[in-house]
């Protein structure tokens, strides 16, 4: 599955998701573009998924009917991120276009 990181996460979080080609947003040329204008820029570059901090692009873009799937997650700081990194794992198993996926910080 090809992944985006929304350019509010660490690039570590590369390496908590081994068995998918993921790309920052950086490094795919998108960073400092508004949310619409990166979500088109990668349902044409093929990219499934992006994965973002941002809890407001659902309210923000019609997310349902994007064509590309979205993961949630609530922070960005690595090490907490790390203890729960099955989660977000779990979840790109899951995603399909027009999905988002929300994740819990655990307790």
């Amino acid at each position: 599955m090809k992944v985006l990181l929304d350019e509010m996460l660490p690039i570590g979080v590369r390496e908590l998701l081994p068995s998918h080609e993921v790309y920052s947003a950086a490094y795919a040329g998108f960073a400092g573009i508004s949310n619409g204008e990166m979500i088109r820029r990668a349902i044409g570059a093929g990219f499934d998924v992006i994965v973002t901090l941002d809890r407001g692009i659902p309210r923000q873009q019609n997310l349902e009917r994007s064509g590309i799937g979205f993961v949630l997650i609530p922070h960005n700081d690595l090490d907490r991120i790390r203890p729960y990194a099955d989660e977000p794992r779990r979840a790109l198993e899951r995603a399909s276009p027009g999905m988002v996926l929300r994740i819990a910080a655990p307790r």
